[in-house]
This record gives C-alpha cells, structure tokens and sequence, in this order.
C-alpha cells in the first residue's frame, strides 16, 4: 500500500466509526438503555452534590446526584450512568 491509500484506508475507517458511534447512541436512547461513563471529580457542593468532569475532557458537569453511599472528594475516580443525556445523569459508583 502507498501512503495515499493509507491515509485514504484511514481515513474512510474514521467516517464509519463516527457512522457506527451515532447510529448506537440514538439506538441507546430510543430504547431508553443506561450508558455508563467514567469521570473524576472536581468538587463537591454544600448539597452534597458533585461536579464532574468526564475521563479526557475539562468541561465540568455541575450537580450531579451522588448515588454510590460512599464519601466523594476531588479527584476521586467514578462511574456515572444516565439514560437519555449527562443532564440527568447520576454518580453510581466509585473506582
């Protein structure tokens, strides 16, 4: 293979992924199943809620339920799940 078609291979691996991505994350969503994302915490509010941010990214997530019964602080690793999108999502366990 040269490298046009390399870059080429790559690049059309790359289209059907985001393809595939999509098409299961509406599939999630119509059929209501929970979906699970990995987080850490940035901090914990005077409600006991938490702010998050979710694994490789900054933005953070304000006020989330903490539902693990366990004592959250920052930086702490954590397991999020929600059904239909992060802002009913709820922190169901930690790491």
């Amino acid at each position: 293979m040269d490298i046009n078609s390399t870059l080429f291979a790559q690049f059309l691996n790359n289209i059907i992924e985001q393809k595939v991505k999509k098409i299961v994350q509406s599939k999630l969503l119509e059929y209501g199943i929970m979906k699970g994302y990995s987080a850490i915490v940035s901090s914990v509010n005077p409600d006991s809620t938490v702010n998050i941010k979710l694994a490789g990214d900054t933005v953070v997530i304000p006020s989330l339920k903490n539902k693990s019964n366990e004592v959250l602080i920052a930086n702490d690793e954590v397991f999020l799940f929600s059904i239909s999108s992060l802002s009913n999502a709820f922190i169901g366990i930690k790491k």
